[in-house]
């Protein structure tokens, strides 16, 4: 009997060993994926400061080099560093020759007519006038969407676009009803939202057995056939009286390769695993703060000044863009849900502290 229940004890330990190891080895890939989901955040976040950033950076490099020679060195730098990182993992693939022409469409409106637009319109507005206009692309892609292929615009879209269309307003008008920005560089910005939505739109006819290192690879090497021959033309007489040997266009070259390296390179490579770790939509909710982002770095930097209304039109802009990425029917269940969570306290008395979190 003392045998028996020896063994039963000892039997007992061990299925206690068992299931202590197997809760374990349960919460490790658990503490794994929320380590990664909070790496994630993280690169999010840097990601959305190099893109904010990025706005000032250009501001500086313009004041050496021409717009289009300022993009096409940009893009160079970044096509060789994307193509060296994706030759060295295998994860650039090569183009089916019936994809071409819609890899070239689409570098024809970006990096190519909105990055040439946003300098344009840099030379003549404020980077933080530049990145509130240029919040408007997921704004607005809905509406060409729908527009052009009748995919389902929702009342947040909607709400969303009239939200943020109040806000600019408050930063690009003035008390008096003029404008507090060089309407050229507006119509400059606008063309560039315009540009980045068509890229979007022609970006779907893209087959997705192309990765997006694939994608942007190409699309900056592509862009450089567009730049090139246009800063020849255009810019020719700029571009030879620049002198290289001054301080200042030493600056403009680290400026450059900054741009290159952090919004063209480690930008785009931490959203990327951003979205695939947590999504496309929550990935997308981070580019809401770069407006902010940009004000904050032009306030610091440059010594911007923005007056309260302006201040007010950034806040409202970004809440337009949260409004427009929310559900309709998700807000009705959550306030739902906080509804019968809160009659279900109240027939229990809604004192016991099992029900508190």
């Amino acid at each position: 009997m003392e045998k028996s229940e020896t063994d039963k004890q000892a039997l007992k330990s061990k299925h206690d060993v068992r299931v202590r190891n197997v809760t374990f080895m349960r919460r490790k890939p658990k503490d794994k994926v929320q380590s990664t989901a909070t790496f994630a955040i993280f690169a999010l976040v840097i990601g959305q400061i190099f893109w904010g950033g990025s706005y000032i950076l250009s501001d500086f490099a313009l004041k050496v080099f021409p717009p289009a020679m300022l993009v096409a060195m940009r893009m160079l730098i970044a096509a060789t560093v994307l193509g060296v990182i994706g030759i060295a993992t295998g994860a650039i693939k090569p183009i089916d020759r019936k994809d071409i022409k819609y890899f070239f469409l689409a570098a024809f409106m970006e990096p190519f007519v909105y990055f040439l637009c946003e300098a344009q319109a840099l030379e003549r507005v404020s980077p933080t006038i530049t990145s509130v206009m240029l919040s408007f692309i997921p704004l607005l892609t809905p509406v060409f969407a729908y527009i052009t292929i009748r995919e389902k615009v929702t009342f947040m879209n909607v709400l969303g676009i009239v939200v943020s269309v109040g806000g600019v307003l408050m930063i690009i008008v003035k008390p008096g009803g003029e404008l507090s920005a060089d309407y050229l560089g507006i119509i400059f910005l606008f063309t560039a939202v315009v540009a980045s939505i068509g890229y979007t739109l022609v970006l779907r006819k893209i087959p997705d057995k192309y990765n997006a290192l694939t994608i942007v690879f190409y699309m900056f090497l592509v862009s450089l056939l567009y730049f090139i021959p246009t800063s020849i033309v255009k810019e020719w007489p700029r571009i030879v009286a620049i002198d290289f040997s001054l301080e200042t266009t030493h600056q403009a070259l680290v400026a450059v390769v900054g741009l290159a390296l952090s919004a063209s390179c480690i930008a785009f490579l931490f959203f990327s695993f951003g979205v695939r770790v947590l999504g496309a939509t929550r990935a997308n909710v981070f580019n809401n703060i770069q407006p902010g982002v940009t004000a904050l770095l032009s306030w610091f930097i440059l010594d911007e000044v923005l007056s309260g209304a302006q201040i007010w039109g950034i806040v409202i802009v970004v809440v337009g863009m949260f409004v427009s990425q929310t559900s309709l029917t998700a807000v009705k269940s959550r306030i739902k849900a906080w509804r019968s969570g809160g009659a279900e306290a109240t027939d229990t008395g809604g004192s016991d502290d099992t029900g508190q979190k």
